[in-house]
């Protein structure tokens, strides 16, 4: 059973994240420029599962983009090289933005490769998980999802209407923190 309270990223840690992207440019992935919510996708260049969710994110990222959602790829471990050869090969069209330090993940409570999160135009975590429920463990993947959970919590969103299930447990690579994030929003119980 999941207990699921809404949660909110400091104000000032969340304007004070500043992250480069592939071109060395400083971006602000979370401030507010008028869209009506941010996407961040936590990714990996090694992670097979994350690898068989490129063709997805990428027509995620195509389907909302006139929405008012913005997306970001956000890697930690790689080197720009890395991702352009990464983002190449797998086609993906969203935007990579490197976070050695793991501020976002540690600040979302993102612990998986692929995670998704979806935040309001406040800071408010309006969901964390699962792309879909493709991937069921580690080594059992279907070839269709039954469940889009990510869509689903867009959809709603965009709808005015409030996200059904906010936490969903996601299937893939961890993410290697030097000292174990504290998550915004709890694990399921034991």
């Amino acid at each position: 059973m999941l207990s699921l309270a809404p949660a909110q990223l400091p104000g000032a840690e969340t304007e004070a994240v500043r992250l480069k992207d592939l071109s060395g440019k400083v971006v602000e992935p979370l401030a507010n420029h008028g869209q009506k919510v941010t996407v961040l996708f936590f990714l990996t260049t090694e992670c097979p599962i994350g690898n068989r969710y490129a063709p997805e994110i990428t027509r995620i990222v195509q389907h909302y983009k006139d929405q008012g959602v913005t997306c970001h790829a956000i890697y930690a471990h790689e080197t720009s090289v890395e991702i352009t050869k990464h983002q190449r090969e797998y086609k993906l069209s969203v935007g990579a933005l490197l976070d050695p330090e793991l501020n976002l993940a540690k600040l979302t409570g993102a612990t998986v490769t692929p995670e998704a999160c979806i935040l309001g135009p406040d800071g408010e975590i309006l969901y964390r998980g699962r792309i879909d429920d493709r991937a069921v463990k580690y080594g059992t993947v279907r070839l269709e999802p039954r469940v889009r959970d990510l869509r689903l919590a867009l959809d709603a969103v965009l709808a005015g209407k409030p996200v059904a299930k906010k936490f969903t447990q996601p299937i893939g690579c961890y993410i290697s923190f030097p000292d174990p994030p504290e998550s915004p929003l709890p694990n399921q119980e034991k």
